[in-house]
């Protein structure tokens, strides 16, 4: 490749090794002096010469040659061997020769050298050449013989150590009485096999094996009927059942003993099939569900679909899904069996909740286990003289080498210009065809609306052009030869799209794709050209068979249990979520790819085709986060404490399948601190209502009496209710996300926003979520070091200041306890691990004390819908309008309805700490005292200045706080300089959940009460509606009403769209905010802002003349001041209006005429009919129609 870009690619050059030939070696060592060991390899040299470096430290490598008569024929060592001992009569190192301390192997020869090598090689090659029979040949067997209808029962080998660990497992679990079974093992560890050794364990008769894809059936008849430790099975399928309808009973009863394979597509349905009825009324031994993951990678992809507007556009793009979890496990669950073994190489979303106990899960089997695996059998076995490497069980099994990168420059610009639009899945944004459906007339499925980006990430893939943030592996020279990246597998969003990326590369010529053949097993275009999975397995294997490379192309196809041995690459250009939809789709590249050479007299070589894989994915903090998650996962499984160790087991998972980035042009592998700093990191970027909402949900706590009466209480992640149980006396509402628009405050009009409690079903994924968040805001808000649930409830004990918190919060460490004692482990972990990370985030003494608070911020940036707080541009904005010469370190500044100290912390930011230590907050609840203190402590700034007794409520009830111009603050009085705000809006004033709308506008009665305190400056939050509504209880009147009588207020920004500034909320007329100087007369500044690159500033009135209301829009200003200018002309003085010439409408037809005549003028009728009227008829304005 042409280094164009400069990429430093030293990592590559050492890591990728690609397709091995099988060489010859040889080496010395002064242990065994003057002798010569020589070898072959089917893997790199080094690798070979390092297992018995473990042996002869000091061994010097001497020879290496590739072992081949041409290209298509390998000779073995064998071969030298013979030429060494019968041509050059050289001996052979004899076990006695040496000392019994000394590892012996009898591929030493003594007094040979490299030239002697080469002589042989020479031989053997003209042997080959001129058909000699001296030497044996090894030749690819490639022909492809038709299967049998009934394997040959031939095999013999006994259970592999991990797999007698699971059927020892097994017989533990049904022995305690345990019946409904989890085998979690990754693919290539036998799960089949193992799964009917369970049943020969148990003495099983009837096996039924369900499985939602249908192509897996062959495997299952191959284990069945090959193997004699089943001999007595007979294997049986759908089309068993139509033969005979007693066929079942026939093979019990003749003592023989029956597997039965079905599908869930043939399962399914309103009614029983005749031929299935044997199944349904008969008990089956066990029950094997295999592929029991299906479902959660639709749960995913689901949200990327809800996109999509029609049905029409959502049943064709879930067309080809595979079946899911959920239809499977409907399906199963009315068969009668003894015991049922779930199969799944990634149950993550399965182990989450509360179905299997430690005790049902019979295997837990990673890649991890099956690399130790394979390199603890080499170590015992690869340095015996008669052991072939590809004897070992698991040769071949690939290394995948991941490659995390971002995508090219311009399609990193578009993704965020389409995340700016709100966009969530920009990834699959950008591959989003112009038609989802097939479009017969203009073909739009076939262009990507964002085509050029796609076209310049291609280009640079394919090496036609550079990108100092993207290798161009297309054209990496150490990846051609080694032949990878041959048969790749394109992962992308929606069916079109796959139509669109066919289209693009056959229509651009491109360096490298061009030569690819692409196939499109998942567009809409040609639906029927691969109807099954071995119809594209054929076409794979017919193009390797022509040295054709292929880029396949899928969206959910084939990404599940299926294998296509010669996949070894693949680009992932989709977003998800999902660790079962990203693990079950990469997986797909872990088959083994061995080709197997013979002589003929039936000795056999194997090669592998394929030692390394390559994943491509274009989201590298996805890529961790997975990488994380999986971690997690297994280290529950086998730690007490699965947290503790969890940058042991990355480190292990990224030796077996190392990730690679590009930092500053230069590749780097990442490293397990990379993995927990970037998931760290996007933690310390979303909110705790986020973390909370991700946490996995254990319904079985519900059982607990008292924990579901705690969760009954909660209210759902996103309503109105919030983080408070119940709102304390006098208290409501901070935002009013459900506004009517002015005018619309008529009593009894139900809110726009869904009442929960109409709900039949409660939403306890929403309760559960909101009850993790107080445990999360706990973790961040308490100054004790906590990383775990546990320590959480002894922080609680041991601290006043943290039962504080905790009874702010509603956590009872009574609850905390049971939860603690019966939660699912795994979700526990996930919980456990998300307390770790958010208070070491809080305590980080890394950063300055305002980084800590800036991350606070980013914790606390929303507690629900109805309780949000300021955002930092608005804070900002409004301290920044604080005149800077008048503020100093002795002025006192106020927030009147403080919830996370966000105004403090502008302060700090702008005008430094001296003056921050003169602000003083009153919260608006006890939950927003926490929050408010938590951003004062990590400011170091006094916590005293925090009104500790009151909130912002009890100022506008009856108090004895207030006393002229100034206000207590912690019994301290205080008359401030500045005070600001974003105060409550509304208060309910109905408990009836059918009278929600009822409410009282209470944001007048804060603006009235701080213009009394007569500062000399204050900006306040409100909503614009006041402006020109007119509330339900007249409070908007009466306010605009006190600010004609107080006319001071310098500036106004108002925000027409209120989400462009408040994320995710929609307040009915906008929000503003305003700057009131009582010493300020006279016009003021009117700025109408939608974003930093879209406002308009105007000098104007506050009120125009004449007009009681406030004019929420430069375009009302301009209608107004063009009105009252002199010149104006009104529409009505230039028109005539209506009846302008004396004839009505409605008598048209009867007074005029279809057909011209002399002196008749045209009349305009409706539908733009023409006709003529007589001129005397005209009464009025007769001049206008002359």
């Amino acid at each position: 490749m042409a280094n164009n870009n400069q990429l430093d690619i030293q990592l590559l050059e050492d890591l990728i090794i690609g397709r091995v030939e099988p060489h010859i070696y040889a080496f010395t060592t002064e242990t065994v002096p003057n002798y010569l060991k020589v070898g072959d390899t089917y893997r790199p040299i080094e690798q070979r010469l390092n297992e018995w470096r473990k042996h002869f430290p000091e061994l010097e490598k001497r020879y290496q040659k590739v072992a081949k008569a041409d290209e298509e024929t390998f000779f073995r060592d064998f071969a030298i061997h013979q030429y060494l001992e019968n041509d050059l009569k050289k001996l052979r190192l004899a076990q006695g020769d040496l000392d019994s301390t000394i590892y012996y192997s009898n591929e030493f020869f003594k007094d040979t050298n490299d030239s002697d090598i080469d002589d042989a090689i020479t031989d053997i090659i003209d042997a080959h050449k001129n058909n000699e029979p001296k030497y044996k040949f090894y030749k690819f067997d490639g022909s492809l013989l038709p299967e049998t209808h009934t394997y040959a029962r031939n095999q013999e080998y006994e259970p592999r150590p991990n797999q007698k660990e699971t059927i020892k497992r097994f017989r533990e679990a049904i022995d305690k009485g345990r019946t409904n079974l989890l085998m979690y093992a990754v693919m290539r560890f036998g799960k089949s096999f193992t799964s009917m050794c369970c049943a020969v364990e148990m003495n099983a008769k009837f096996v039924l094996v369900v499985s939602a894809k249908a192509d897996v059936k062959n495997e299952w008849k191959k284990t069945v009927e090959s193997h004699l430790k089943f001999d007595g099975f007979s294997f049986l399928d759908s089309n068993s059942l139509l033969e005979s309808e007693t066929i079942i009973k026939d093979k019990l009863e003749a003592k023989e003993k029956v597997a039965l394979f079905l599908t869930l597509q043939d399962l399914q349905g309103d009614y029983i099939k005749t031929k299935h009825k044997e199944v349904f009324e008969n008990q089956i031994d066990l029950l094997l569900i295999d592929e029991t993951h299906f479902g959660a990678r639709a749960l995913e992809y689901g949200k990327v679909l809800k996109e999509l507007k029609s049905k029409k556009e959502l049943k064709s793009e879930t067309e080809l899904n595979d079946e899911s979890l959920d239809e499977l496990e409907a399906t199963t669950k009315t068969i009668n069996s003894k015991i049922r073994i779930h199969l799944s190489g990634t149950p993550y979303r399965i182990l989450m909740n509360s179905e299997f106990t430690t005790d049902d899960i019979i295997a837990f089997y990673q890649f991890t286990n099956i690399a130790d695996d394979q390199q603890k059998w080499d170590n015992e076995y690869l340095t015996k003289d008669d052991t072939k490497e590809w004897e070992n069980p698991y040769y071949g099994f690939p290394q995948m080498i991941r490659f995390a990168f971002n995508p090219n420059e311009s399609s990193r610009q578009k993704m965020e210009e389409l995340k700016k639009l709100g966009v969530t899945y920009a990834f699959s944004e950008l591959f989003r065809p112009k038609s989802i459906l097939k479009d017969v007339k203009t073909e739009l499925h076939k262009k990507f609306i964002h085509e050029q980006e796609i076209v310049d990430l291609l280009n640079v893939i394919d090496g036609t052009k550079n990108d100092d943030n993207l290798l161009s592996f297309l054209d990496y020279d150490k990846l051609k030869e080694g032949k990878m990246c041959r048969h790749m597998v394109c992962v992308l969003p929606y069916r079109a799209s796959c139509d669109a990326f066919e289209s693009l590369i056959k229509s651009n010529e491109f360096k490298n794709l061009s030569s690819y053949e692409v196939i499109n097993i998942s567009g809409v275009e040609n639906e029927n050209v691969f109807k099954d999975t071995q119809s594209v397995k054929s076409k794979i294997e017919k193009c390797e068979s022509k040295n054709k490379k292929t880029i396949t192309l899928t969206v959910n196809r084939m990404l599940t249990g299926s294998t296509v041995p010669q996949w070894d690459t693949m680009l992932y250009l989709k977003d998800t979520a999902s660790p079962q939809e990203y693990d079950q789709a990469i997986f797909r590249l872990q088959s083994q790819f061995i080709k197997t050479y013979k002589e003929p007299n039936g000795d056999s070589v194997k090669y592998n085709m394929k030692p390394q894989t390559l994943l491509v994915d274009f989201n590298p903090n996805r890529m961790f986060q997975m990488q994380e998650h999986k971690s997690q996962i297994y280290n529950v499984n086998i730690e007490s404490n699965g947290n503790s160790r969890l940058g042991e087991r990355i480190e292990k998972e990224l030796q077996v399948s190392p990730i690679i980035v590009i930092n500053n042009k230069k590749m780097v592998q990442v490293e397990p601190t990379d993995i927990l700093n970037a998931v760290r990191q996007y933690s310390s970027e979303r909110s705790v209502l986020d973390e909370a909402t991700s946490i996995s949900i254990d319904y079985s706590l519900l059982s607990i009496e008292e924990i579901k009466a705690v969760i009954d209480k909660q209210g759902i992640i996103g309503s109105r209710q919030g983080i408070e149980i119940k709102p304390s006396e006098g208290e409501g509402d901070d935002l009013d996300t459900g506004d009517k628009p002015d005018g619309d405050d008529a009593p009894g009009k139900e809110d726009k926003e869904k009442d929960s409690t109409k709900d039949d079903k409660v939403d306890y994924k929403g309760k559960f979520a909101m009850y993790y968040a107080r445990i999360l805001f706990f973790s961040f808000l308490t100054d004790s070091k906590v990383k775990s649930l546990e320590e959480i409830i002894e922080a609680i004990n041991d601290s006043q200041d943290n039962l504080r918190i905790a009874s702010h919060l509603n956590l009872e460490t009574v609850i905390l306890s049971l939860f603690q004692e019966h939660i699912n482990p795994f979700v526990l972990s996930e919980l456990d691990y998300k307390i770790q990370n958010i208070n070491s985030l809080a305590n980080d003494t890394t950063i300055s004390p305002i980084e800590r608070a800036s991350n606070a911020m980013k914790k606390f940036s929303r507690l629900s819908d109805s309780e949000i707080v300021t955002p930092e541009i608005v804070t900002d904005k409004i301290i920044q309008t604080l005149p800077e010469e008048n503020i100093n370190e002795s002025s006192l500044l106020l927030d009147i309805a403080s919830k996370q100290g966000e105004f403090v912390y502008a302060v700090y930011k702008i005008f430094g700490k001296m003056v921050a230590n003169n602000f003083y907050s009153i919260p608006t609840s006890k939950i927003a005292y926490e929050f408010t203190r938590k951003v004062y402590t990590l400011l170091e700034l006094d916590i005293e200045n925090i009104e500790s007794e009151y909130t912002s409520y009890d100022l506008i009830s009856e108090n004895n706080l207030i006393d002229n111009e100034t206000l207590k603050i912690n019994n301290n009085v205080m008359k401030f300089d500045a005070i600001v705000g974003n105060p409550p809006y509304q208060q309910t004033i109905s408990d009836n959940s059918k009278n929600k709308s009822l409410s009282r506008q209470i944001f007048p009665d804060f603006i009235k009460l701080c213009v009394g305190l007569n500062p000399n400056y204050l900006s306040l939050v409100t909503p614009s509606r006041w402006f020109t509504g007119d509330a339900q209880d007249k409070s908007f009147l009466r306010l605009r009403e006190f600010f004609q009588e107080n006319n001071h207020i310098q500036s106004i920004v108002n925000i027409p769209i209120s989400n462009s500034v408040f994320p995710a909320v929609e307040i009915s007329g906008g929000i503003n905010y305003f700057v009131y100087n009582p010493n300020h007369n006279g016009d003021l500044e009117f700025t109408e802002y939608y974003d930093e690159e879209n406002s308009q500033t105007f000098t104007r009135p506050l009120f125009e003349e004449g007009l009681d209301i406030i004019l929420s829009s430069g375009f009302s200003h301009n209608i107004i001041s063009k009105v009252k200018n002199e010149d104006f002309k009104s529409i009505t003085a230039i028109t005539k209006g209506r009846n302008a010439f004396g004839i009505l409408g409605k008598n048209a037809n009867e007074i005029s005429s279809s057909f011209y005549q002399n002196g008749y003028y045209e009349l305009r009728c409706k539908h733009e009919e023409i006709r003529y009227v007589d001129s005397n008829l005209i009464t009025k304005n007769k001049e206008i129609a002359e």
